[in-house]
């Protein structure tokens, strides 16, 4: 058949009909169920903890990967501590996120990121799978303390999406229900039964 014929048949009763069907049919597949996000982990492994004193942070090339968020968005009087090099110790830990869901992890942990006066507690890389806390010496346990209780509330936000995703993940079952679609039950056991 030409090509100059296939838009004329495109565009049939029947076939206008039978698009419409297939578009309907594809939006209805793409208000489907949603994954739910997992949670933010630091990675316990020895190998991955790195600990270390620094005198001078612009001579040790460990920072260089979190450069970028040191220096964004960060408060005068935080810039102004690093400047005058008043950290002397270092840990860096392994984030780990699943990549497709960077995106969205990447804000929740940037606004637990900072304090009330806007210095941030601890850095991200720019890999977006590690995370830097510097302190004065001797009060890494504390600045440490204070990092994790922000990852904690991280996930205390992901817990309430995820609830949010399990409810819009029933609603959608329960529209979807009629259709019949042994998937449709298969998706909706996943979703009320699997722990994440």
């Amino acid at each position: 058949m030409p090509l100059t014929k296939i838009p004329k048949l495109l565009n049939t009763p029947l076939n206008k009909t039978y698009l419409t069907g297939v578009i309907r049919l594809q939006s209805e597949e793409s208000s489907t169920y949603k994954n739910l996000i997992s949670n933010i982990d630091l990675n316990r492994s020895i190998d991955t903890i790195d600990y270390f004193n620094f005198s001078d942070m612009d001579k040790e090339p460990k920072f260089m990967e979190f450069l970028n968020d040191i220096s964004q968005d960060n408060d005068t009087i935080e810039l102004s501590l690093i400047k005058n090099k008043v950290y002397k110790e270092a840990v860096i830990m392994s984030l780990n996120i699943i990549n497709a869901e960077k995106g969205l992890l990447k804000e929740i942990i940037k606004d637990e990121q900072k304090t009330f006066g806007g210095s941030k507690l601890f850095y991200v890389n720019d890999g977006f799978d590690r995370i830097l806390v510097m302190a004065v010496r001797g009060s890494m346990d504390g600045k440490l303390n204070m990092a994790i209780n922000r990852l904690n509330k991280a996930n205390e936000k992901i817990y309430r999406l995820n609830a949010k995703i399990k409810k819009d993940n029933m609603e959608v079952y329960m529209k979807r229900k009629s259709i019949n679609d042994r998937k449709d039950s298969i998706a909706n056991m996943i979703n009320n039964n699997l722990k994440v």
